[in-house]
């Protein structure tokens, strides 16, 4: 009882955190490319493929900050991020061509490693014990809000003073806010309660190597990297592909905008649900990726049909979320959850970067109802290797002396 108002003061500050995190360093960009691009020159395509390297960049970063979380705590990683990001920001903003443009993104890459959901999932992972699907829950519902509150804001300022500056306003918000949140609010050092159930786990130097590589963790991994692929590659590129089946562009973007409806009753499922990493649990989310994606081969000309496999595919993605922020702690307890998830995520992370580009690239290529079948089946294979890690979770055992030295 007497962590309950610690507790609940955390989540206020990891939620109001990731709200204004992920409106700085990730949606501030879709609100402000073309501006970029009508001031620079340079396509929005240069401009996404900048931003997409910073988001690669931070699933390779996303390691050594979940080892750094692990050793010394989530304050200093967190705190150190959002400084790392703002500066980021700041360098954008600055930035006086392509090539350096790049670079401050991959600044910008770096702190978000430290600051967005992955970090911010391993504090919730490791302190809240048994409460921790409500409060994942509760933080990416949270920061569901971001592009709702910052796109706009971002527009405004670039409308008003420009894009340069209205990244340097961007990066004043998030380190006059975040920073403090992150240096007041994050425990310094991990609880005696957080680590002692797991304290001959974590003196065991070659665990997360043996984790690592093990059958269920690698297809966890394929599993959660497969369907998110699929399913932001298709969802990300639903108003194109809308359009072309024949609705109308306000339509189609009527459907998207309910994307984001059907995240919501997806995390509401997981907030819900015991268990959510369960073999049932995975398999509904599977399911329902896979339905939803096929449905756009033969239901995306029709409104109404559009509408309902847009509230299932968000659905499904906001489970999808939620599940990865999950699996890893359910599975191998919390010992070295930082380095573990920070490993785990790494490809979902880079999938999600390069998604709207495989998207866009196979609808060039394709009519639209060949491409949500070719996304139907990657998710189709995903689930299947989802389901097959599910089912396998042991822990592998303790290599020998022998078998340490071969």
């Amino acid at each position: 009882m007497a962590d309950q108002p610690r507790h609940l003061l955390l989540l206020i500050g990891l939620s109001v955190s990731q709200v204004i995190s992920w409106g700085t360093l990730y949606y501030a960009v879709p609100a402000t490319s073309t501006a970029i691009a009508r001031d620079t020159g340079w396509s929005v395509v240069l401009v996404t493929t900048a931003f997409s390297a910073g988001l690669i960049l931070s699933a390779a970063a996303g390691i050594p900050v979940g080892r750094l979380m692990d050793r010394a705590g989530p304050r200093l990683a967190m705190t150190v991020g959002t400084v790392v990001g703002a500066a980021g920001l700041v360098a954008v903003a600055v930035a006086p061509s392509f090539p350096l443009f790049i670079a401050a993104w991959c600044v910008v890459g770096i702190g978000q490693s430290a600051t967005l959901y992955q970090a911010a999932f391993t504090v919730i992972n490791t302190t809240f014990g048994p409460r921790r699907s409500t409060a994942l829950t509760v933080v990416t519902l949270a920061a569901g809000l971001a592009s709702t509150i910052f796109a706009p804001i971002a527009a405004g300022l670039t409308h008003g003073l420009g894009w340069r500056e209205s990244f340097l306003v961007l990066a004043g918000i998030l380190l006059v806010t975040v920073g403090p949140i992150h240096a007041a609010v994050l425990p310094h050092q991990w609880s005696r309660a957080a680590v002692t159930p797991d304290a001959a786990a974590r003196a065991d130097p070659l665990r997360v190597r043996r984790i690592a590589r093990s059958r269920p963790f690698l297809l966890l991994q394929v599993g959660v990297t497969g369907v998110a692929l699929a399913l932001y590659a298709l969802t990300i590129n639903l108003v194109p592909l809308l359009t072309s089946a024949g609705l109308t562009a306000a339509a189609a973007a009527t459907a998207f905008g309910l994307v984001g409806v059907g995240q919501v009753a997806g995390r509401a499922f997981f907030a819900f649900g015991r268990g959510t990493t369960t073999v049932s649990a995975v398999t509904a989310v599977a399911v329902v990726a896979v339905i939803a994606l096929t449905g756009f081969a033969a239901g995306a000309g029709a409104l109404p049909a559009a509408i309902g496999l847009a509230i299932l595919a968000g659905a499904a993605r906001g489970s999808l979320t939620l599940i990865q922020a999950s699996v890893v702690v359910d599975r191998w307890g919390t010992a070295n959850t930082g380095h573990l998830t920070g490993s785990f995520a790494a490809p979902v992370t880079i999938a999600t970067a390069i998604a709207p580009a495989v998207g866009a690239a196979l609808l060039h290529a394709t009519d639209g109802a060949i491409t949500a079948l070719l996304c139907a089946a990657v998710a189709a294979i995903g689930g299947g290797a989802l389901l097959l890690g599910t089912t396998d979770h042991r822990e592998p055992r303790a290599m020998t002396r022998h078998q340490t030295h071969q």
